[in-house]
């Protein structure tokens, strides 16, 4: 089957913002669900949509929605811009404002999202979150770009090989081993970050917002996901 490239569209960002900064640095993620470019005003939120996009129970991510309004302490009215918003599966709306840690204080942003929490954040968002580098981990980020990767290079018959080498495993295995045991272990990396975005693999770490799934880590087969996931192929 023949395959066309078109062209992302434009972000559908509220506001925009001057690309030349010595301040912080500007940056534009694909989003291939939707097949448009996002914006982001620094590295942080351009990290931040990585992660978000790479959750499957995120349904929709807009960069930039439009602003709202609040009442400070000095009863001045100001406006906010929320730095993303996501819509999950479930129908929950939630805007994130992402900021480094040391700015979180240093600009008092927790008292202005409180602020916002109680006077107007119905009006766009269930919820209102703060992410930080505390949250956006490098290891976090690797494991959402692998997966968004895998996502663009899926192969289903090397995802089908793959999971009949999984229906085998009980208990847990070594990624290295898991490849090895596939006839290109090149092709089934891409199959074993598909497994990964699927669940039927599940890394086991004590530390799953630190941890980097690579050739020494361990993962689990959930077979529930697995018999789903099979039937796909049958």
């Amino acid at each position: 089957m023949t395959q066309v490239w078109v062209p992302p569209g434009d972000s559908n960002a509220s506001r925009r913002f001057d690309w030349k900064t010595k301040a912080s640095a500007r940056a534009s993620v694909a989003n291939a669900a939707s097949n448009r470019s996002m914006i982001a005003e620094s590295l942080l939120e351009a990290k931040a949509m990585t992660v978000l996009l790479a959750r499957r129970d995120v349904r929709e991510l807009w960069e930039q929605p439009k602003a709202v309004w609040y009442v400070d302490h000095e009863r001045v009215k100001r406006k906010h811009t929320f730095d993303l918003l996501a819509v999950f599966d479930d129908g929950c709306r939630v805007a994130y404002a992402v900021k480094p840690f040391w700015r979180v204080r240093r600009t008092r942003l927790d008292v202005e999202i409180e602020l916002i929490r109680r006077q107007s954040l119905a009006r766009i968002a269930d919820k209102a979150v703060i992410l930080t580098e505390r949250q956006i981990s490098r290891a976090r980020v690797y494991n959402a770009e692998n997966v968004l990767r895998a996502r663009r290079m899926r192969n289903e018959e090397d995802c089908a090989r793959l999971l009949r080498i999984a229906s085998t495993i009980e208990g847990l295995v070594r990624v290295h081993d898991l490849l090895k045991a596939a006839l290109d272990p090149g092709l089934a990396r891409t199959a074993f970050w598909c497994l990964i975005d699927e669940g039927v693999l599940e890394p086991v770490a004590r530390d799953s917002l630190h941890t980097r799934i690579g050739g020494h880590t361990y993962v689990r087969v959930n077979h529930d996901v697995l018999a789903a996931a099979q039937g796909d192929f049958r």
